[in-house]
């Protein structure tokens, strides 16, 4: 039997996540990797474009609280993947499924060490209910 192995979406901040590393060269060590201007800028309907696209899981990094340089796009950016895993518990979708950080990491050293821890609680709940 093949390993499980989930799809994960990462968008994280510019402004908070390896913004000291070349794009190419941390996109080589993060698939699907999706650099945004703020977390805020993240609709709910980019995270349910991922799960339809295949995604098991997607993973938010946003700027420290209080740190935003959009003011307060990261608070945003929480309450709206706080009511969109309301929702997708209605559809039986684990809320687990979408995680959200808040910290600074220049280089992007701890990312792929998130993404990877993720993923671990991924396969511990098994394929996502499609869409």
């Amino acid at each position: 039997m093949e390993k499980y192995n989930p799809k994960l979406v990462c968008f994280s901040c510019k402004f908070g996540w390896g913004y000291l590393t070349e794009e190419p060269a941390l996109a080589s060590k993060i698939n699907s990797w999706i650099p945004v201007v703020c977390s805020g800028k993240i609709d709910t309907s980019h995270i349910l474009k991922a799960f339809r696209a295949g995604a098991d899981g997607v993973l938010i990094l946003g700027c420290s609280e209080g740190h935003c340089h959009y003011q307060d796009g990261n608070v945003q950016t929480k309450k709206k993947v706080f009511l969109l895993q309301k929702v997708l518990e209605t559809f039986g979708i684990e809320p687990q499924r979408v995680e959200i950080r808040f910290s600074l990491d220049p280089e992007g050293k701890s990312m792929p060490h998130l993404l990877n821890k993720m993923k671990e609680n991924l396969i511990k709940l098994g394929p996502v209910k499609r869409l």
